[in-house]
């Protein structure tokens, strides 16, 4: 049937209610994960972030070459924490779930502040003073501004460095050896990380100098007359983005992901927290998990969107040789909206009383505030 030059590969297999994925790299590493609820799409994305991780903490050769079984064992729980957030990402069955908790695999988490405008040129000042390409800013855990040269990492590698950072807690610095999966997977560079203020973090991906002590000593000098502006910034989480942006009173969240630049934000409108019936009964982190499994299950695969930056990716991908430009869902309790333009997409969860056509208007309006405004650094 397939002739002699052909062969068939399993790559997976499923139940009634269960799917297994499987992957092997370098013919060395297998990776086997079984799941309920989640697309083989989304399987095959994890299994990559999960090698990307283990490659991050010991590096390809190590991983793909070891000679010491329970040596490499030990190496690998320093994993252990990223790899629970991972987990946490493709979890749909969990009723008891923080709100940090509703993320997205081989995507950033950003934060969109009125100070990000300021925030950015004392990043890249900071960075050239400790001699270093790759500086970004966590605010409680997510970037607020990067330099560029940051930002043409891969999106994979970007992800996996802010959310090393967010594990290792508030400490005043931490100085820890990684190896970027795509782009250096077999030499460390150096993260190197210091406390602001609050749970703001100052980050950047450095060679064998200069020593934490003074990258500490040069982050006081960079940042000290700029405490006001950090509290400020930090003042928009939860919500990610600035309290100029009054969203509409029927809408109870918003994802809005940008692939190319690999990078997402998740935010619930708090004025409605308190409001309509149907609103209470979706909770904060309820809401953002309503939202991300809209985003895998619909938006992503309707809009052509899907998992652009990960390993296979495009044999899961349906051809479309228009892509759609929106889609929705409705529910007894609630409705999704999803509109892509560009590159970014922006699904929103709406109250189940709104209407069709008022939901796209309220899009298209929400789309232009959070991407027009050149100061809250797109």
């Amino acid at each position: 049937m397939f002739g002699k030059s052909q062969s068939v590969v399993l790559r997976s297999t499923s139940t009634q209610e269960t799917t297994v994925v499987w992957k092997v790299w370098e013919d060395s590493v297998t990776l086997i994960v079984a799941a309920c609820g989640a697309s083989e799409m989304l399987l095959n994305q994890l299994l990559t972030s999960v090698f990307n991780v283990m490659v991050l903490a010991v590096g390809i050769d190590e991983l793909c070459s070891a000679r010491n079984a329970e040596r490499l064992k030990r190496e690998l729980r320093v994993c252990y924490p990223l790899l629970d957030r991972l987990l946490e990402c493709v979890d749909v069955t969990s009723s008891d779930r923080a709100a940090n908790c509703s993320d997205l695999l081989g995507l950033v988490e950003v934060t969109l502040c009125q100070e990000n405008h300021l925030l950015q040129s004392l990043v890249d000042t900071w960075a050239e003073c400790v001699d270093s390409l790759y500086g970004f800013l966590l605010i409680r855990g997510r970037v607020a501004v990067a330099t560029s040269s940051w930002w043409q990492l891969d999106p994979e590698e970007m992800k996996l460095l802010a959310l090393l950072v967010s594990v290792e807690g508030t400490c005043t610095a931490c100085d820890i050896p990684v190896f970027l999966p795509c782009k250096s997977p077999a030499v460390p560079f150096r993260l190197v990380a210091c406390g602001l203020v609050g749970g703001i973090q100052i980050c950047a991906l450095c060679g064998p100098s200069p020593p934490l002590t003074e990258v500490e000593h040069v982050s006081i000098q960079c940042w000290k007359g700029a405490i006001d502006v950090l509290r400020a910034a930090e003042q928009c989480f939860p919500r990610n983005f600035p309290p100029s942006i009054q969203l509409d009173n029927g809408v109870m969240g918003l994802l809005l992901v940008d692939h190319q630049a690999g990078k997402f934000l998740l935010s619930r409108n708090q004025r409605t927290d308190a409001g309509k019936k149907e609103s209470r009964s979706l909770s904060g982190a309820h809401r953002l998990d309503v939202l991300r499994t809209f985003y895998h299950q619909v938006a992503a695969t309707f809009m052509n969107q899907s998992s652009g930056n990960s390993e296979g990716a495009a044999a899961y991908e349906q051809p479309v040789t228009s892509p759609a430009l929106e889609t929705y869902w409705c529910s007894e309790y609630h409705k999704c909206h999803a509109l892509r333009h560009g590159t970014t997409l922006l699904c929103v969860l709406y109250a189940s009383a709104v209407p069709i056509h008022t939901m796209r208007l309220i899009t298209q309006r929400t789309l232009k505030f959070l991407t027009g405004d050149k100061q809250l650094c797109w």
